[in-house]
């Protein structure tokens, strides 16, 4: 039972969840089973490990039917009752959660009903319902079209010869709809046709951006964000529609949903990544890099279940560092660690701080914050490592530099989790290294050659910048 599609659903249920679904299964409108609700009470007691023996088909068998012999037939067909409870469970509560789904629905059936007092008073509160949106999400529409679509087919069966502004409405609704998506649609396939080799064939690519353009949608906040979003992708001026896609953002900040905010700041950041790994205008896209993250953590929109992604608190202080925003960074760290999930908040803090010593050169302090680094994530550990190698060559330790050199190569080539690139790159450092502080000057210019010509390579900067004729590590 172990791998089963039902034990892998029932992990990602929370406290609520187990309770509401035995709530469910106690209904005698979804569920006729009664084993079904002791089965979900054995299972509950099991979670959230599972653990396989607890678990296994002849226990929970024996438990579910202590009087009859284990019949594999019987588990399964029980096992597989569960499943399409709890998925039905699972639609159900998403249901719940959508007033103007359930709201629609129920029009829909007063309206075959010919039950217009009722049809009416539901109406005015969908309407209402609909009001609470404070921003304008693609649901916004959906919902809206779908309201007038109902009210124009009341109208209809009202047999009524005079003029609908339901069917205009359902029309316009239905338009902004289909544009908004038809445009995010093109917008992440070419993004996507950038990074990987695909055979996305975007429709009416021209089409839809011509009519979006139109007074009628232009001033429509997602249109006129995502449309920017397709000029900033396509555009010979790319830089002139990422201002122009900032100002959109600001301007909307207060009408824009959570999620379509987060994929909308996403396409400025990788812009702006792409921009500083081109070289263009480092500072200036690295300084708008950094307030974008800020803004999408201050309005907590990069945060995901409350939590702050341990990448992007990892790329905003290395924007910080670069920058050399010393006190910025630092206390970004000590602000924003806490966001992180607990697993993870004390290997940030340190390293990062460690980070931040080296690179002001207090060694030793740097030192002492790597030694409080618990490898929480295989990256601190890859991290920690090749920052004390550099320390150990700055600092003179020759002794410590090759016993480190030699057990971190040993750890790379053993380790099966890293990915085949990601050890290469660190093997090739470590070789560099070891060759760098061996050679003699002479040596060097061949040594440059090497880190220029070698395609996976970490530091590389950093190796080729200690490459001159200086002293030598002992």
């Amino acid at each position: 039972m172990q791998n089963s599609k039902l034990i892998d659903l029932l992990k990602t249920f929370e406290r609520e969840d187990w309770r509401w679904f035995r709530k469910f299964l106690l209904s005698p409108y979804f569920n006729s089973r009664e084993e079904l609700v002791p089965f979900c009470d054995y299972l509950r007691k099991q979670a959230p490990d599972f653990n396989e023996k607890a678990i296994r088909k002849e226990k929970v068998f024996k438990k579910l039917y202590p009087k009859e012999t284990y019949d594999e037939k019987q588990i399964s067909y029980a096992m597989n009752f569960l499943l399409s409870q709890a998925e039905r469970f699972l639609a159900q509560r998403e249901i719940d959660a959508s007033p103007p789904i359930t709201n629609n629905y129920l029009l829909k059936s007063l309206v075959n009903r010919q039950l217009n007092k009722h049809y009416k008073y539901q109406f005015e509160k969908s309407e209402k319902e609909l009001e609470k949106f404070v921003d304008e999400s693609i649901d916004y529409y959906l919902f809206e079209f779908q309201l007038s679509e109902v009210a124009y087919a009341h109208h209809y069966g009202l047999n009524k010869r005079t003029f609908s502004p339901h069917l205009q409405k359902a029309s316009d609704n239905l338009d902004q709809f289909y544009i908004i998506n038809k445009i995010k649609y093109c917008c992440e396939m070419i993004s996507n046709s950038k990074v990987i080799e695909t055979a996305y064939i975007p429709t009416f690519e021209k089409e839809i951006t011509q009519f979006a353009e139109i007074d009628k949608y232009a001033n429509t906040p997602l249109i006129a964000s995502y449309l920017e979003v397709y000029r900033l992708l396509t555009s010979d001026k790319a830089e002139e529609n990422f201002e122009v896609l900032k100002k959109l953002l600001n301007r909307y900040k207060s009408k824009l949903p959570i999620f379509e905010k987060r994929e909308l700041y996403y396409y400025g950041i990788n812009f702006c990544i792409a921009q500083v790994k081109k070289n263009n205008q480092v500072k200036y896209f690295a300084e708008e890099l950094l307030q974008l993250y800020l803004e999408g953590i201050e309005q907590e929109f990069l945060l995901s279940n409350g939590y702050l992604s341990p990448w992007t608190f990892k790329n905003i202080v290395k924007l910080g560092l670069n920058l050399k925003k010393y006190d910025f960074t630092e206390d970004f760290i000590q602000k924003y660690h806490k966001k992180l999930e607990e697993e993870y908040q004390e290997d940030a803090l340190h390293f990062n701080l460690a980070d931040i010593n080296y690179r002001k050169k207090n060694y030793q302090e740097a030192q002492i914050h790597l030694i409080q680094v618990q490898f929480s994530d295989i990256f601190y550990t890859l991290g920690a490592k090749t920052m004390l190698l550099k320390i150990y060559y700055e600092i003179n330790e020759g002794e410590a530099l090759f016993a480190l050199i030699a057990s971190f190569s040993i750890y790379l080539r053993r380790n099966k989790k890293l990915a085949k690139d990601v050890r290469e790159a660190y093997l090739n450092f470590t070789t560099i290294l070891g060759r760098i502080v061996r050679a003699h000057k002479e040596k060097y210019p061949s040594i440059i050659e090497k880190i220029n010509n070698t395609q996976r390579l970490f530091n590389r900067n950093w190796l080729l910048e200690i490459c001159q004729p200086k002293r030598k590590v002992s």
